[in-house]
């Protein structure tokens, strides 16, 4: 009970943080909709006893304008105010989503490879809404009460015995209720891997990405049969879970069966015996309706608290996530070198070391290749070098100062990297080349130019404003694997960035076009540094110095013609490539 209530009170501010007018419109709307089937109750009751009485023509009148004109009112006001808090549930509900998103893209890196950080990321979009759902579950809890108050004084002027016998099954069915409660949300947390699972299936499925593969290696079975397997899987979870709901709502309603009869039971028998009127008798069959009703929506109003509590819990979680690092120095813009001192990194959850005494320097100007067989630790020293990941022991300098006392955002300014997995969004090639920041026309062209690709832009009906791809716009433009991995190399350059870091910027070019590129990146690049990350041995003629990583470490280094002489783990590794060209 301390968690909800404590729960409640985050929401609140949650909520009043972000639409001060949400919680008072939530308000009016409870005590609207507890006070309406009350105030409907009593008369239609007295109208009932008028009827049944003397008869008096002015006085039923009077009973049946306020009857009617309450249904009126009430009908208006509320439908007024459910307009309101629908509007202003989704305009927060936009907000709530801009701040996870935002959280996404914020939260440090490592956090985005781990499964775990990936349930909770599911697990937060569900209570992407549920302060603002606590809320509303609060003001219905509350809502309730004011109803049972209400029915309270009118069933006790039947006896306190009506009172209690009420109360007995309502306290039956609560519990049941709590129970089934317990129970799913238990399954909408034990479900929510497997979802994750079913989804990524079915995205495979459909994915036009994945087209050629299926349609070249028939796969279609395999995926059949593996979300065949998974939904099975998820039915028989569902079923456990619908068998024993099932059950506790035929429970339910054989109570709410007895209930009834026994209640009407008291009822008949106190007005044949003269203990109360007609009028009485309508007004208490309604309340004793009422009176349930509101206990039921109370029940289930607080089964969805503890189910939104335990969501919001999820959430603070979620967005409590460490985010990017706020050191409190400003890159001066000049990178003179960056320095991996005695540096070890071990993936969280590893015992094994990735990267092992690694002392390295990177200077202005330098272009620096790293090589290496697979798993050797070549991309752990890029993600540690751009500041993805932090080194659990040593230290990364920029010009001698450690980088933890950069922002990220500050040290991140150094770099421009092409990623072996790169993305181009279903966006203008324009804005794929800057984003959101200033496009210089003549230098985006001298770059197209010098890329080759000047004459593919120049055939666009739009240029720079045509769409990539056309997942999402008719008009797009699909560029080839080659096409792609240029306008990625042209956004990095585009960057103004002193570092220029390229994992496997080759990966889709054949070998002539392959010592192309890079005579045209080390052109283009100027004085800026440049790593690039490689398995291919074409380029390293171009690179001052090559570091080549064997498990973990860097086993050798120097320019090429020295590594060759030296005859050792490079010229083997250079030689075995060589045949195959």
């Amino acid at each position: 009970m301390r968690k909800q209530w404590s729960g409640i009170r985050k929401a609140f501010g949650i909520v009043w943080d972000a639409d001060k007018i949400y919680p008072c419109l939530l308000l009016m709307r409870a005590l609207a909709a507890s006070a309406a089937p009350l105030y409907f109750s009593v008369c239609v009751s007295r109208l009932i006893s008028g009827l049944a009485g003397e008869r008096r023509i002015n006085s039923i009148i009077l009973i049946l304008s306020l009857l009617l004109s309450g249904i009126f009112l009430f009908r208006a006001l509320e439908a007024w105010l459910e307009w309101q808090c629908s509007y202003r549930y989704m305009r927060m509900q936009d907000v709530f989503t801009v701040k996870n998103s935002m959280k996404a893209m914020k939260m440090e890196y490592p956090a985005t490879e781990s499964s775990e950080v990936a349930d909770l990321y599911v697990n937060a979009w569900k209570a992407n809404m549920s302060p603002g759902a606590i809320l509303e579950q609060t003001f219905s809890v509350f809502g309730g009460a004011v109803q049972i108050l209400g029915c309270v004084g009118i069933i006790l002027h039947l006896g306190s015995v009506l009172l209690g016998i009420v109360a007995v099954f309502i306290a039956l069915y609560c519990f049941l209720d709590y129970r089934m409660g317990i129970r799913r949300r238990k399954y909408e947390l034990d479900v929510v891997p497997l979802n994750r699972t079913i989804g990524y299936t079915r995205q495979c499925m459909g994915d036009i990405s994945c087209a050629k593969d299926i349609r070249l290696y028939y796969p279609r079975s395999f995926f059949l049969n593996k979300l065949g397997l998974y939904q099975k899987q998820k039915i028989d979870m569902e079923k456990s879970q619908e068998d024993y709901c099932g059950r506790v709502l035929s429970l339910q309603a054989a109570l709410q069966m007895l209930q009834t009869f026994v209640l009407y039971a008291v009822l008949i028998y106190r007005f044949l015996q003269g203990g109360i009127e007609i009028g009485y008798f309508s007004l208490a069959v309604s309340s004793i309706g009422i009176f349930m009703g509101a206990v039921k929506s109370i029940s289930a109003a607080w089964n969805q608290i503890i189910k939104n509590v335990a969501y919001l819990d999820y959430l603070e979680r979620f967005r409590s996530l460490p985010e990017r690092f706020d050191g409190n120095e400003e890159f001066s813009g000049e990178m003179q070198y960056i320095e991996f001192k005695d540096v070890w990194f071990r993936y969280p959850g590893a015992e094994k070391y990735s990267l092992e005494a690694v002392n390295v320097t990177l200077n202005q100007g330098e272009i620096m290749t790293i090589v290496g067989e697979n798993g050797s630790g070549k991309t752990t020293f890029v993600k540690l070098l751009l500041g993805l990941y932090r080194p659990t022991r040593g230290e990364i300098l920029l010009n001698g100062v450690n980088i933890d006392r950069y922002s990220d955002e500050e040290y991140r300014k150094i770099f421009a990297p092409v990623f072996q997995d790169y993305r181009l969004f279903a966006y203008t090639i324009r804005e794929n080349l800057v984003f959101d920041g200033e496009y210089h026309r003549a230098e985006a062209e001298a770059l197209f130019s010098e890329l080759g690709l000047d004459k593919k832009i120049n055939s666009l009906p739009d240029g720079v404003e045509q769409y990539v791809g056309k997942g999402y716009e008719k008009s797009g433009v699909d560029f080839s694997g080659g096409e792609r991995q240029k306008i990625a190399i042209a956004r990095a350059l585009l960057k103004g960035s002193v570092c220029v870091v390229l994992d496997e910027p080759t990966a889709a070019l054949d070998p002539i076009a392959e010592m192309e590129l890079y005579r045209q990146i080390n052109g283009l690049a100027g004085e800026k540094s440049c790593v690039f990350i490689t398995h291919r041995l074409a380029g390293v003629r171009f690179s001052s110095r090559i570091l080549y990583f064997e498990n973990g470490r860097i086993a050798e280094q120097g320019s090429c013609e020295k590594l060759l002489e030296k005859e050792g783990k490079f010229w083997e590794f250079y030689q075995l490539q060589a045949k195959m060209y």
